[in-house]
């Protein structure tokens, strides 16, 4: 009865949402005003969603990063989870895959709140991408990027894919690692026999898991906001070096953290 309780809460909070981001969309012309309003908007409601998730966080580090903006974070990535996480602390938007765009539901809201989709199979369209990330950022709006690609089942992080680190130094931004560890389900510690409740990855379908996560208690993770990475030094390095030394440098500060 509470899990079907709590699915009706976040289906009228999802619509909720999407009411309202349409609306502002459709009454506001100036474009970066309506980035501004939807990326807060969606701000609004993941906290929301989390309070109905019963998700606790245990937040550490260079929390004070949280409230700036243009900030380029990147963070490894275990759920869906971690994103309706990420974004009740801070406004942000995504860089996410192309075929979210076709959930139902969760496909619109992620256009409305200007999700920047990529297509991870095809690489062509990377360069107007790049160009999106860096107009957010240069307008002072925060975006995630989870380079692994995909989500995993938190025994080792991937290696990242290196072609969006460039964002950092075309537009300066700070460069912010941000490391994501579940600690507890229902007050148990997170162990190989529980961990896929609430870890989302491989071929594991959605809705089946999404019912499941609805069914638990509470939800208990830790976030560490790691020092932003020092992009100064890699002036007048060929964009290739740039890239790799941001990708390895926000890697390693991450599996420090994770151990």
């Amino acid at each position: 009865m509470k899990r079907a309780f709590k699915l009706i809460l976040i289906l009228l909070s999802i619509l909720s949402c999407i009411a309202i981001l349409a609306l502002t969309k459709l009454i506001l012309c100036n474009p970066s005003k309506r980035i501004y309003y939807a990326y807060r908007i969606k701000y609004f409601f993941s906290r929301i969603f989390v309070l109905i998730l019963g998700i606790k966080v245990e937040l550490s580090g260079e929390k004070d990063l949280l409230k700036q903006g243009g900030v380029f974070f990147v963070s490894n990535h275990l759920s869906y989870i971690d994103g309706i996480t990420m974004s009740s602390l801070t406004p942000l938007v995504f860089i996410g895959r192309s075929d979210l765009r076709d959930w139902p539901l969760l496909g619109t809201l992620s256009a409305l709140s200007y999700t920047i989709f990529v297509d991870r199979i095809s690489p062509s369209n990377i360069h107007s991408e790049i160009d999106k990330i860096e107009s957010f950022l240069n307008q002072g709006i925060n975006v995630i990027l989870f380079p692994e690609g995909t989500s995993t089942g938190g025994t080792k992080l991937l290696p990242f894919k290196s072609s969006f680190f460039k964002v950092a130094v075309d537009t300066e931004c700070p460069l912010v690692p941000v490391a994501i560890n579940y600690l507890k389900i229902d007050g148990k510690n997170i162990d190989q026999t529980n961990k896929d409740l609430v870890y989302w990855y491989g071929e594991m379908d959605f809705l089946p898991h999404f019912l499941k996560v609805l069914g638990l208690k509470k939800i208990e993770l830790e976030i560490k906001i790691c020092k932003p990475i020092d992009i100064l030094r890699l002036q007048g390095e060929v964009p290739s070096i740039q890239r790799k030394y941001l990708s390895n440098a926000s890697k390693e500060a991450i599996e420090e953290h994770l151990g």
